[in-house]
């Protein structure tokens, strides 16, 4: 991530978060995003790490993928940690050029993406770039917007 830090503690267990500089950022980015990606962004909860609604420690449940009249889409199910988050987060992009995850191995586990920690939303030629880091890995979506709902 350009701006989001997402840095492991020195004990590997743990990290440390801070959004400063790209919430600093976001106020010149946003007017390069598309509507849907900018309101995600900029929703005040996003990154308050004691709202219900914040993103971090979200887990991904599901991907569905839909490859129809030549427009690719993807669904994201994010499912609430139980003792933080009152609902889960559907983010629903559209016209999406590239998709890649990659996934860990961590201390002996099998691989798995983990617990989201944070997340960043940058303008790109196509549209938008969203890139999530999870304890275990990472995914990087290109797409022309997304959509977010907390449901």
């Amino acid at each position: 991530m350009k701006y989001v830090r997402v840095e492991p503690l020195q004990d590997r267990y743990g990290y440390r978060l801070d959004p400063k500089e790209y919430l600093q950022a976001l106020p010149r980015l946003s007017g390069g995003l598309p509507p849907g990606a900018a309101a995600f962004a900029a929703d005040p909860d996003h990154y308050d790490f004691r709202s219900s609604r914040c993103v971090k420690d979200l887990e991904l449940d599901r991907v569905n993928l839909v490859d129809s009249r030549g427009e690719v889409s993807l669904e994201f199910l994010l499912a609430p940690n139980e003792w933080k988050h009152e609902s889960g987060l559907r983010i629903h992009y559209s016209d999406v050029r590239s998709f890649r995850t990659d996934v860990e191995e961590s201390d002996g586990m099998l691989p798995r993406l983990g617990a989201l920690q944070l997340d960043e939303t940058l303008p790109h030629a196509l549209g938008m770039v969203h890139e999530i880091s999870f304890t275990c890995g990472s995914v990087l979506v290109v797409a022309a917007d997304l959509e977010a709902t907390w449901e």
